[in-house]
């Protein structure tokens, strides 16, 4: 059973599109992650005060 040269041409074009937009995706995440801006995270529900302060569900972290 062969495979079309059209089959094969739309299998390498989709083939090159995943690919590129894989890596665009991946360099896009990892540059918000590893370089940061100095307040891009916004939480609506936080007062100033508390926006770079880190809390737990202490009871959730400590079940046995």
């Amino acid at each position: 059973m062969a495979i079309s040269t059209l089959s094969k041409a739309a299998a390498g074009i989709v083939l090159v599109a995943c690919s590129f937009l894989g890596c665009y995706v991946t360099y896009t995440a990892g540059k918000a992650l590893f370089a940061p801006t100095e307040n891009d995270a916004q939480f609506p529900y936080c007062h100033a005060d508390f926006e770079n302060t880190i809390y737990y569900n202490y009871m959730a972290a400590h079940l046995e």
